[in-house]
């Protein structure tokens, strides 16, 4: 019988992990035993910890396919786009091109694929890298710091409510190293 009993509950752990049943009631009415029993198990072998982390692993894999997923997309547009100008190119090399109108699709072919081809290699449309979008989000950011700071300095006259505010803050922001326009450690001048 104790062969069974340990069937049954490597039965209640596959329910519970695999997220087809989550009560203690639900998994004991499936198995066949009491619900405390089913809590008990899950007590003793961490159940609801195994579940987290199989659940986190779930998350990071599924993140890691989308990333991977969206850098082969990408490759595959970035080679479309230049099989395109290629094409275009030779195109216009056979021909000559006197009509105004068939200039300005050219010169229309040639804007979309390089907007394509920059969003294809994970830069904005309108030319800005990486780097400079988040350096003027982190200047925003201190830009809207600042004013708070400028706002409780005009608007709060009492010197211990400053400082609790002030104190509040510094725990509240991430500690990063260069991060907006102070140093790191700079005091918030409130």
């Amino acid at each position: 019988m104790g062969k069974s009993h340990g069937k049954v509950r490597e039965e209640a752990r596959r329910l519970y992990l695999t997220g087809e049943m989550s009560t203690n009631a639900e998994i004991a009415a499936r198995v066949g035993v009491k619900p405390h029993t089913v809590g008990k198990w899950r007590r003793d072998e961490l159940w609801d910890d195994l579940r987290v982390k199989i659940d986190l692993r779930a998350a990071e894999m599924f993140v890691e396919k989308i990333a991977t997923d969206r850098v082969t997309l990408n490759v595959r547009h970035y080679r479309l786009w230049d099989l395109l100008l290629a094409r275009l190119g030779d195109g216009l090399k056979n021909q000559k091109v006197t009509d105004i109108r068939e200039l300005e699709r050219v010169a229309s072919i040639l804007e979309r694929s390089q907007k394509g081809q920059r969003l294809a290699k994970g830069l904005s449309v309108s030319g800005e890298s990486e780097e400079v979008i988040r350096a003027q989000s982190e200047a925003e950011i201190r830009r809207l710091i600042d004013t708070f700071v400028d706002s409780v300095r005009e608007f709060v006259s009492d010197e211990e409510t400053r400082d609790r505010i002030r104190k509040h803050i510094l725990e509240a922001l991430p500690d990063e190293t260069n991060a907006g326009t102070g140093q790191p450690g700079d005091a918030v001048g409130l």
